[in-house]
């Protein structure tokens, strides 16, 4: 099976792990710092201020520290950012947060965490970049990650169960501290044992980070499909992705008259439907001209039926759509990655991935921000016009970009 000779494969066994540790430290800790927002300053204000902290800097800076992975070794960077991480719930272990310097303290280290993000979200991509040279191989794994990702998101609600047992104290603090730890041990040991084909860094020693992101961006425009697919990326992340966040549970409650069980179930459908997807997508040889076509395709399908999500008023038909919404997505969480990988295996990738997830990153925010005014301003716009209109908004663009990009460059 394609699965277990990728596994077998000890340096992304060991980064696999890693990335899965990763997930659910992310998970517990999002939990656990918006919980100390609530439960010790019980002020929205704080839990703005805490999100903030954690999401603005991987926007605004990703796109500059992805030049610290062309110039450095990129193990060693993310071992350094999984530290970074733990030290917030250490200090947290510590310190009560009794005083407005203890306070500052830690929103200050929460910002160095969040900008430590585009270290590691880039940094995954460029290993397996590295490990693996044929863009076979790299789908494989790119799926692999695309389910760990899925079935971590899937228990979060066991998580935040975890969280609320366990209240958020010490006991907190260290199991989170205690993972990013361990995290960073697994990246040390990759550091020992693994060396790459080409080490982008020794390279690039003498280029400034600026000339260094200069040469991300040509590299961008001189390229229609990589603009194409990064477009798509944005828009499809901040309409359908963002969106669905916004209007799920007010179609639940206001729509189908349910309660937050339905709403918890039908938060985790796409999901399932992701990792059965993928479990599928990673298996198929695909020629590699065909990625970006599977993108653009898949995203135009997703828009087809994000538009009639709004239409159902059965729980179990809206069930049975979002797994099928996330099973028809699959390819293009994986293509889009594999693409990246292939796309930027040149000089400044490291400033290419950042770039491209910082426009993800910073889509989203959007999207639920367009949302929440189109869906409360003046009693809002009715909830099933928001779905169709956005689906068919992302069909729309799906044509333009596959008629006048991908057929254009036959």
């Amino acid at each position: 099976m394609n699965y277990i000779r990728i596994l077998k494969n000890k340096v992304f066994r060991q980064l696999f792990t890693s990335i899965i540790l990763t997930n659910l430290a992310n998970s517990i800790s999002s939990i656990s710092l918006i919980w100390i927002a609530y439960n010790k300053f019980n002020s929205p204000v704080v839990i703005a201020i805490v999100l903030g902290a954690l999401q603005l800097p991987n926007i605004i800076l990703g796109p500059f520290l992805g030049g610290l992975l062309d110039k450095f070794n990129k193990i060693k960077l993310m071992t350094f950012a999984n530290i970074v991480n733990a030290s917030v719930f250490l200090f947290l272990i510590f310190n009560p947060l009794a005083s407005r310097i203890d306070i500052s303290v830690f929103i200050l280290l929460l910002v160095l965490s969040g900008s430590m993000k585009p270290l590691l979200v880039g940094g995954d991509s460029m290993v397996i970049q590295d490990i693996f040279e044929s863009n076979g191989e790299r789908m494989i794994a790119n799926a692999l990650v695309i389910m760990s990702f899925d079935t971590t998101y899937i228990f979060g609600s066991l998580l935040s169960g975890l969280i609320l047992a366990l209240g958020y104290g010490v006991k907190v603090y260290a199991l989170v501290a205690i993972l990013y730890i361990f995290i960073a041990v697994i990246l040390f040991r990759i550091n020992i044992i693994f060396t790459p084909n080409h080490i982008s860094y020794d390279k690039n020693k003498d280029v400034s980070y600026v000339n260094n992101t200069k040469s991300a961006f040509k590299t961008i425009f001189k390229n229609k499909q990589l603009i194409a697919v990064l477009s798509m990326d944005f828009f499809w992340n901040m309409l359908l992705w963002a969106g669905l966040t916004v209007l799920l549970p007010v179609l639940v409650k206001t729509v189908l008259n349910s309660g937050s069980e339905q709403y918890g179930l039908l938060e985790s459908m796409t999901s399932i439907g992701i990792i059965i997807g993928s479990f599928f997508v990673g298996k198929i040889k695909l020629k590699e001209d065909w990625l970006i076509r599977g993108v653009v395709i898949t995203i135009g399908i997703h828009g087809l039926l994000f538009s009639f999500i709004g239409l159902i008023k059965n729980i179990w038909l809206i069930c049975i759509l979002l797994i099928l919404i996330g099973f028809i997505v699959s390819p293009a969480l994986i293509y889009k990655t594999t693409f990246y990988q292939k796309a930027f295996d040149e000089e400044s990738k490291g400033a290419l991935f950042t770039i491209a997830g910082s426009m993800t990153s910073s889509s989203y925010p959007l999207g639920i921000m367009v949302t929440s005014i189109l869906t409360t301003f003046r009693n809002g716009i009715a909830i099933p016009y928001v779905f169709l209109f956005y689906g068919l908004i992302i069909v729309i663009l799906s044509i333009i970009v596959y008629r006048n990009v991908l057929l254009k460059s036959k």
